[in-house]
Order: structure tokens, then C-alpha cells, then sequence
């Protein structure tokens, strides 16, 4: 991963510390592997923004920056309007590898927060959740990540937040910031693909 290209993503925005914090965590070389299976950073755009709508304008309003499962889905910042300075309150968007875009946390501190329950995210076209880690356990279909443990470690110590551990607490999270941000982005995406 490189750090220049991994910058070039943000479109002249100022990377939010949580991040930049992150990435120093994801590159030390104590952690070779999967920290989360919530969110990895990445350092070139999949395209998937794209594939919804190459309108300039609506690109130019997501800012890639993590996957979110493995099967390719990604997770944005969506920066409403020009005036916004900071991407620190910008809600964060996941697109779907199969379609589907939706709001997952009002910014990118639940975002990690929610990351630190270890489960990747469920995105179809028209639903989107976390899966109850206790059921995956009990069907064989859970592996947890490798560095979660010091994923944990990392989001109390230096980024100073909590860790979420319950999917019902991270369906609160999701259910808050799609009150507040859901139907905005519904009428966005429609405004482009509609």
C-alpha cells in the first residue's frame, strides 16, 4: 500500500486523523494481516462509485477509502455540498459490490467504532446489515481477524473510542444515521440514476 496514492483518494480534502492514525496502523509491520473484517483501508479507487453513476458531479461527491467486506464492496465519505471543509462529520456511505448504496454511520468515528465487532457487512441492492457474529459462530461460518485484538487496542489507545461488540448496538448506530441521512441519500442517488 502507498501512502501518496492512498492521500490522492481524498481529492485535495485533509485526510481526518482517525485515518491517518489507522494507516499508520495498517502499515507497521506488526500487522501484516486483516485487522477487521469490517474495513481495510485501500489505496486506488475500485470504481465502484462509478458503476452507479459516472457523472462528474456525483463522483466527485464520494470519497473512497476502505473496503468493507470481501467481496468488494467499499465504504465512502459523501461530501454533501462544496462548502464542507472537513470530512470529519461527513456521513459514511457503503457501495455494494452487487449494487446497493447506503448510509452506515453519521462519520467516520462510528465507523470505527462499529468496526471493531470483527463482522463484514451484508450488502444486497436494497438491504444492508451486519450479520449477529454469535449465529455465525454457532453455523461454522465465522473467522475472526487475524490482528483484531490489537484493532481494539489500537481504537482505544490512540484514536480514544470505544469499541461497539453488539450488532444490536451497531443496528442503533446504522438506524440513527439513516434517519438523519437515509432519505438524502435515497433522493441523490435517484437524482442521478432515477
Amino acid at each position: 500500500m502507498v501512502k501518496e496514492e492512498f492521500t490522492a483518494l481524498f481529492k485535495g480534502y485533509k485526510v481526518p486523523s482517525e485515518i491517518k492514525s489507522l494507516l499508520e496502523f495498517q502499515l507497521s509491520e506488526t500487522i501484516p494481516s486483516y485487522y477487521s473484517n469490517a474495513i481495510y483501508l485501500i489505496d486506488e479507487d475500485p470504481g465502484i462509485i462509478e458503476s452507479v453513476s459516472d457523472n462528474e458531479d456525483f463522483v466527485n461527491s464520494f470519497i473512497p477509502f476502505a473496503e468493507a467486506n470481501s467481496t468488494g464492496s467499499i465504504y465512502a465519505f459523501w461530501v454533501q455540498n462544496k462548502e464542507v471543509k472537513t470530512l470529519d462529520d461527513c456521513p459514511i456511505v457503503v457501495f455494494g459490490d452487487e449494487g446497493g448504496a447506503f448510509v452506515v454511520s453519521k462519520n467516520v468515528k462510528e465507523l470505527l467504532q462499529i468496526s471493531a465487532y470483527d463482522v463484514e457487512p451484508v450488502v444486497y441492492m436494497d438491504e444492508f446489515y451486519f450479520s449477529d457474529k454469535e449465529e455465525l459462530i454457532e453455523e461454522g461460518e465465522y473467522d475472526a481477524a487475524e490482528f483484531n485484538k490489537e484493532y481494539l487496542d489500537w481504537l482505544r489507545t490512540d484514536a480514544k473510542l470505544k469499541p461497539i461488540l453488539t450488532v444490536e448496538a451497531i443496528d442503533d448506530v446504522i438506524a440513527v444515521a439513516q434517519d438523519q441521512y437515509g432519505d438524502a441519500l435515497e433522493q441523490f442517488v435517484n437524482k442521478f440514476v432515477g
